[in-house]
C-alpha cells in the first residue's frame, strides 16, 4: 500500500495513477475505446464489416440499421447530397450507412480517439477533425445539413453535452436535421435502473429531457420523433430535430 501511494504520487505529476484491474471495466466503458487497428483486423479475419463485427461483439445485431431505418422515416435523407457532421463517429458504424443513403457532398467527423479517426479518413471520403470533446470548432458556421451523434450523449458530463447543443446551433441552417440519443430520466424505468446498479458501469450520464427540450424547441428546432434504442443495461432515447 506504502509503496503504491509512492508511485502513485510520483504518477499524479504526470496526472496519472495506478489502478485496480477490476476497474478497467469501468473506465474503458467510460472512454468507448476499442482499438481500431485490432478491430478492423478481427473483422477481416470474420469476413465481416466492421459494423457487422461491432454489433455481434456487443450482442447487438441490426441495432445500427435499425437507427438508420427510423432516421429515414423521420424524413433525415430526404435532400441529396447534403453536408453532414457527425460527433464521435467512432468506428464509423453509422458513417458508413449514412454515406451510403445520401451520398454527401461533404462530411466531417469529430473523433477523440486518433486511430479511429486516420482509420475513417482513409476509409471513406470523409474530412477527420481534430475533436476536444465540447466543440465544433472546425466547421463553419450555418454549413452543415445533418448533424448526427450515437452514443456520445449517453456518457458526456452535462455542461459538455450543453456545448455541444450550442455549437450544433451554431453549425446548422434553415432545414437541417439533427439527430442525436442520450439516457433520459424515462430511460431509466425500475427494471433498466436496477440492471444498471446491480452491474459495473458507471459510466453512464443523465441528460434530462427538460434541458433537451429547453434548448432546441424553445430556439428554432421543431423535434420531428423520437424512439428508443437499446443500450447498455437498458435504453438510450433517440431525437430528431428540424
Amino acid at each position: 500500500m506504502i509503496i503504491k501511494k509512492l508511485i502513485n504520487s510520483i504518477l499524479g505529476l504526470l496526472n496519472l495513477r495506478l489502478i485496480k484491474a477490476n476497474h478497467i471495466k469501468n473506465i474503458s466503458c467510460d472512454l468507448g475505446y476499442i482499438s481500431a487497428k485490432e478491430t478492423v483486423k478481427n473483422a477481416q479475419n470474420r469476413g465481416l464489416s466492421v459494423c457487422d463485427y461491432v454489433e455481434k461483439m456487443w450482442n447487438q445485431k441490426g441495432e445500427t440499421q435499425r437507427v438508420i431505418d427510423n432516421m429515414e422515416k423521420f424524413g433525415v435523407f430526404q435532400n441529396a447530397n447534403p453536408t453532414v457532421c457527425e460527433i464521435g463517429a467512432g468506428t464509423g458504424r453509422y458513417m458508413e450507412k449514412v454515406i451510403e443513403k445520401c451520398n454527401p457532398e461533404k462530411y466531417e467527423s469529430y473523433e477523440t480517439a486518433q486511430d479511429w479517426s486516420e482509420w475513417l479518413e482513409k476509409e471513406y471520403d470523409i474530412i477527420s477533425l481534430e475533436s476536444d470533446g465540447f466543440s465544433l470548432k472546425s466547421t463553419d458556421e450555418n454549413s452543415i445539413d445533418l448533424i448526427h451523434s450515437h452514443g456520445v450523449f449517453v456518457y458526456l458530463p452535462f455542461f459538455d453535452s450543453l456545448r455541444y447543443f450550442q455549437e450544433i446551433d451554431r453549425v446548422t441552417s434553415t432545414n437541417s436535421h439533427i439527430v442525436f440519443d442520450c439516457i433520459t430520466e424515462e430511460c431509466l424505468d425500475k427494471k433498466s435502473l436496477n440492471k444498471w446498479l446491480k452491474s459495473d458501469y458507471n459510466f453512464p450520464r443523465i441528460l434530462p429531457e427538460k434541458y433537451v427540450f429547453d434548448f432546441f424547441p424553445s430556439n428554432k428546432y421543431k423535434l420531428i420523433g423520437n424512439f428508443f434504442t437499446p443500450y447498455g443495461q437498458g435504453k438510450s432515447k433517440y431525437f430528431v430535430f428540424k
